[in-house]
């Protein structure tokens, strides 16, 4: 109990003094990867096939998806069933 009353305290003062950051992201907004999943998931295809396609995990996917608020037609996501 200690332990983690000190680390948090740790990581307090270097959160004040700009030096912690946490993990850094897998992908930017601008990865090629990535804009090329949002592409495939624009045109239709569903966030299963997108991780097939370009080896990103669904999961991954989905959490980015969000992020970047990025959204299909709801006309187009209809006219494709």
């Amino acid at each position: 109990k200690r332990i983690i009353e000190r680390q948090q305290q740790g990581i307090a003062l270097a959160k004040q003094q700009g030096k912690y950051h946490g993990r850094k992201p897998q992908y930017t907004q601008d990865d090629p990867r990535l804009q090329h999943a949002f592409k495939l998931y624009q045109a239709g295809m569903s966030d299963v096939d997108v991780a097939r396609n370009t080896g990103i995990k669904r999961t991954t996917f989905i959490r980015y998806r969000k992020k970047f608020n990025v959204k299909v037609d709801c006309k187009l996501r209809a006219s494709l069933k």
